[in-house]
């Protein structure tokens, strides 16, 4: 039987290898599990909604693949920007995408309620947006609040009951203040630290030369900043990339949250994706510290 879940290991294995960026990966089979699992239980089928959708490479390819469980009439995605749901509604001809900022929450309640929903990527641009001119930065305070607020929202429009899937950067855990000695491997890997300092935008990043040329000292949040940002340089993201602060929340931080917002968690994980790249990039010299667990996968259920 193709609901067997061997079959779904080997269709999502052949499905996604080109898939690049291996957060949607993971998010995407996180929600394949779900929409499984919960058209059984409900014995009908799923409502599912994507805020934030981007190009609707998450939710369509559940939705392709899940079809005969979902529902073809309700709102598939939810993205401002115009590009990526004109590119969505051509790859995804057969789902509705809608344009338009996903924290309004006049057009949150006219999409209606559902089963699963889906923020993969997302929150982290509601944090970035709360840039202020005169701290010349992120207000942290300010963009936290957004955040949550974002995320209540969001939880509002599930079923009593229903699932929730995130998936976004996270602040790592220890001293975000601690210094770390880092070095890089080659002249050119200085550069390149060198051009993101200067054109990445949400936070100062600040560092201390060592006497070394190919050797800084950073704090320990700057330097996760540097890693999870960094590899868009040189690639036409960048243009966008260098505007967001991919961490905001550290694991309490978003426990807490989605507690206050009647969410109850269920599976939490943290990964670290990107350490090979990073690798040949820089070297950690400060003993004990290794590369940050720099991304979150949360399941949680709205409380019935």
């Amino acid at each position: 039987m193709p609901e067997k879940e061997e079959f779904w290991q080997f269709y999502w294995e052949m499905r996604l290898q080109s898939m690049e960026t291996l957060g949607k990966r993971a998010a995407i089979l996180a929600g394949s599990g779900l929409i499984r699992r919960l058209a059984q239980e409900l014995g009908r089928p799923l409502r599912v909604l994507e805020l934030g959708s981007g190009e609707g490479q998450v939710v369509g390819a559940l939705l392709d693949a899940h079809a005969q469980l979902c529902s073809g009439r309700p709102v598939a995605g939810v993205d401002y920007n115009p590009q990526s749901v004109a590119r969505s509604r051509r790859d995804y001809p057969g789902l509705r995408f809608v344009e338009g900022d996903f924290t309004d929450p006049v057009l949150l309640a006219s999409l209606g309620q559902y089963d699963l929903l889906l923020l993969v990527n997302a929150l982290h641009e509601v944090f970035s947006d709360t840039f202020s001119a005169e701290l010349g930065e992120v207000d942290v305070l300010k963009a936290k609040q957004r955040v949550e607020q974002a995320l209540g929202e969001a939880a509002g429009r599930l079923e009593p009951g229903g699932w929730m899937v995130l998936f976004d950067g996270l602040e790592p855990p220890g001293d975000p203040r601690e210094m770390l000695q880092i070095a890089f491997l080659d002249p050119q890997a200085r550069a390149h630290f060198e051009t993101f300092t200067r054109t990445y935008h949400p936070f100062h990043i600040v560092y201390e030369e060592t006497g070394d040329p190919l050797t800084v000292k950073l704090s320990r949040r700057d330097f996760t900043r540097y890693i999870t940002k960094s590899i868009f340089l040189g690639k036409r993201l960048w243009d966008t990339e260098r505007d967001e602060s991919y961490q905001y929340f550290t694991e309490a931080e978003f426990r807490a949250a989605f507690a206050r917002q009647g969410l109850r968690i269920v599976e939490l994980r943290t990964l670290t994706v990107n350490a090979d790249k990073w690798s040949r990039q820089v070297q950690i010299k400060t003993p004990g510290v290794d590369f940050p667990t720099e991304h979150i996968l949360i399941l949680a259920q709205r409380e019935a």
